[in-house]
């Protein structure tokens, strides 16, 4: 990973930051194959190929969802915000609407 992705001086980053930095890098490329593979399952005609990249993409949605819960454990804001959003019905901004 290069180190011009960092806002700050590596050495004043802590270890967990850094980690932190590293999952969410991680994130930022594991939804881009999913975007790629999502555009490849829809444009092919092969059904046995469809079948193939569905498989692909399927692991890749179970990485993502594992980066969020790595990420979720060691953010006490995020797992807050987290807890508040996912899985609940109704609209999704609906605690956060500000008048």
């Amino acid at each position: 990973m290069s180190h011009q992705a960092y806002q700050e001086p590596l050495d004043k980053l802590s270890a967990p930051t850094m980690d932190m930095h590293r999952a969410i890098a991680a994130l930022i490329e594991k939804l881009q194959e999913l975007d790629a593979q999502n555009q490849r399952h829809e444009g092919c005609t092969d059904p046995e190929l469809r079948l193939l990249l569905a498989h692909g993409r399927d692991a890749g949605k179970r990485q993502i969802a594992m980066l969020l819960e790595w990420m979720r454990r060691r953010d006490v804001k995020f797992d807050i915000d987290m807890k508040a959003v996912l899985f609940k019905a109704g609209p999704i901004v609906a605690p956060y609407h500000y008048e």
